[in-house]
C-alpha cells in the first residue's frame, strides 16, 4: 500500500532504512522531487517540534522572529556555529563543575532531556571520563560524544542513541548490499585499528555500527583494548594550544590528569605487543572473511602500512566494505594511499565518505564518477563566505557548507561547517542517482586562510551573540 506524505516523512525522520523497504536500490534511486517534498516536510516538522521547547534555539528564533518556515532557506539563520557545542566556560572543566556543564548542555537539548540530565549527580565526577560514564550509564538514550578539539577546546555534541543507531542503519544498507528486511546476515566482522572504547565522536559512531552492522560483540577486533581517556585527549589538546600560544609554562595540570596521562604513556608503550596481536588475529581468525572497516584515511593507510610491512596482503573476503570516513585535520594524504589500503584488505572497491561529528546521519557517500552524494538525511545548504546568506540552489555553487540533520530528534540539527564544497544542484550525476552532490575538492577554510576561520552568521551578529552569553547564563 503507498504511503501518505506524512507517513513518508515519519519514516525519514525515525527509521529512514524502512522509508525504502531496507533496499539499498530504493535508497540510492529515490526521485529528486520526492527527497525534496521530503526533506521541506520535515524541516517543518522538527522546527514545529523544537522551535520552543530547545531554550538556545528559542532564544536565537525569538531574536530573528522566526515563527514559521515555508521553504529551505528560511531555517539558515538558525544554523549553529560550531562555536555554539564549546561555548561552555573552560573554568568549568577545571573545577570539575559538571552539574553546571549540565545545565549548560540542558539548554541544547529538548526539555525531558534537559530534565534528566539536570537530575543526574556528578557532583563525585573527577573529570571527563567519570562525567561520560555517568551520564551513560543514568541516561542511556542519551549519547553524549566530544569531537577531537583541535583547537584546545572540546566541543560536547548531545545527540541520541537512537540518532546514531538510524545512521548506522543506513550505512547497513550499503554494508550488507541489502535487498529488503530479509536480507541474509553477511556474517561480518570488524577490524579496527584503534581503542575499543571511548567518547570522541568516531570512537560513538563505531561503537553503534558495531551493534547495527555485527552479529555479537566477538566479532568486533580491535587493536587496543581499551578505553580512549577524554581527559587525556583533552589535555594533549590544552598542551599543543599552550605549545602554538606559547603559554605552556602557565599551563596547570591536575595531579589525577598526571595519574591519567601516566596510565595512557603505558598504554602507549604496550601499543607494540597490542599491535602484533592485531595482526595476528587478522592473519589467522580473519583471513578471507568478510568485514566492514570504516576509519579517516590515515587510520586506515596507518593498519594498511603495518600489515604491508608484516607481508600481509589481500587478507579479508573481496566483498568487505571499507569505508573512509573524513579525515585528519591539516594533513594531506599520499598519493598511493588507496592502492595501499586495496592491496592490504584486498577488497575490490574503496568506499568513501564525506562527514562530520556535528552531523550524525550526514554520511554522504562517494559514488562511482567521483563525486560525493548528500545523503537524504541531511540537507545541504551552501552560505556565501563572506555573510553567510543562503546561496541559490540552482547551477554550481562554491560557499561555506551547512547543513540540517533530519536525524537529530533530541537537539537542533542545524549546523555551519568549516568547509568550503562546491555543489552541482541540477545537472544529475552520470552514475544514475537523483540526490545532489558535491564537485572536486574540499577545503577548509581555516586552510585557506592560513588558520583563520571567522564565520559571520546569518542571524544578526548581535542575536547570535545574545544566543551565546544565554548558554552561558549558568543560573537561568
Amino acid at each position: 500500500m503507498k504511503k501518505t506524505i506524512e507517513e513518508q516523512v515519519d519514516l525519514l525522520l525515525s527509521d529512514p532504512a524502512a522509508l525504502v523497504e531496507h533496499s539499498l536500490q530504493n535508497w540510492k534511486q529515490l526521485p529528486a522531487e520526492q527527497i525534496n517534498a521530503l526533506q521541506l516536510a520535515g524541516l517543518k516538522r522538527r522546527f514545529g517540534e523544537m522551535r520552543n521547547r530547545i531554550a538556545v534555539l528559542k532564544k536565537l528564533a525569538d531574536a530573528e522572529g522566526i515563527e514559521q518556515i515555508e521553504q529551505l532557506d528560511d531555517v539558515v539563520p538558525l544554523l549553529f556555529e560550531h562555536t555554539l557545542f564549546k561555548s561552555y566556560p573552560p573554568s568549568l572543566l577545571e573545577k570539575n563543575n559538571y552539574s553546571a556543564i549540565n545545565k549548560w548542555l540542558g539548554k541544547l537539548v529538548i526539555p525531558e532531556l534537559a530534565e534528566q540530565i539536570a537530575a543526574v549527580d556528578v557532583s563525585a565526577c573527577k573529570g571527563l571520563d567519570d562525567w561520560f560514564e555517568t551520564l551513560d550509564r543514568e541516561i542511556p538514550e542519551l549519547c553524549l560524544s566530544h569531537t577531537s578539539g583541535t583547537s584546545g577546546t572540546l566541543s560536547f555534541l548531545p545527540c541520541s542513541t537512537r540518532e546514531f543507531e538510524k545512521a548506522s542503519e543506513v550505512r547497513k544498507l550499503y554494508a550488507w548490499n541489502m535487498t529488503g528486511a530479509d536480507t541474509p546476515d553477511p556474517d561480518l566482522h570488524t577490524a579496527y585499528p584503534y581503542y575499543s572504547k571511548g567518547y570522541l565522536s568516531h570512537l560513538r559512531g563505531m561503537g553503534s555500527l558495531a551493534r547495527v552492522l555485527l552479529p555479537d560483540p566477538s566479532h568486533f577486533h580491535p587493536a587496543y583494548p581499551s578505553t580512549l581517556s577524554s581527559d587525556v585527549l583533552r589535555l594533549g589538546a590544552r598542551l599543543r594550544a599552550a605549545h602554538n600560544n606559547g603559554t605552556l609554562d602557565r599551563l596547570v595540570v591536575a595531579p589525577e590528569l598526571l595519574a591519567k596521562k601516566k596510565a595512557f604513556d603505558q598504554q602507549q608503550a604496550e601499543m607494540p605487543q597490542h599491535l602484533a596481536t592485531f595482526f595476528d588475529d587478522i592473519a589467522n581468525r580473519l583471513k578471507g572473511k568478510q568485514v566492514y572497516i570504516g576509519g579517516t584515511w590515515n587510520l586506515l593507510h596507518n593498519m594498511a602500512k603495518a600489515g604491508l610491512e608484516r607481508g600481509l596482503e589481500s587478507v579479508f573476503h573481496p566483498d568487505s566494505y571499507i569505508i573512509t570516513t573524513g579525515g585528519a585535520k591539516g594533513v594531506v594524504p599520499p598519493d598511493n594511499w588507496r592502492e595501499e589500503v586495496m592491496r592490504f584488505t584486498g577488497v575490490k572497491t574503496l568506499h568513501e565518505s564525506y562527514a562530520m561529528s556535528e552531523v550524525v546521519s550526514g554520511s554522504h557517500l562517494k559514488c562511482e564518477q567521483g563525486n560525493y552524494h548528500f545523503s537524504h538525511t541531511a540537507i545541504p545548504f551552501l552560505l556565501d563566505p563572506e555573510t553567510s546568506k543562503p546561496l541559490p540552489r540552482q547551477g554550481r555553487q562554491t560557499g561555506r557548507a551547512a547543513f540540517f540533520d533530519l536525524g537529530a530528534d533530541i537537539h537542533w540539527g542545524g549546523f555551519i561547517t568549516g568547509d568550503e564544497i562546491t555543489i552541482e544542484w541540477d545537472q544529475p550525476c552520470t552514475c544514475g542517482r537523483h540526490s545532489r552532490y558535491v564537485v572536486g575538492a574540499i577545503q577548509r577554510y581555516s586552510e585557506k586562510n592560513g588558520g583563520d576561520d571567522k564565520i559571520t552568521c546569518a542571524a544578526s551578529e548581535q542575536s547570535h551573540r545574545e544566543a551565546m552569553d544565554f548558554l552561558n547564563t549558568l543560573e537561568g
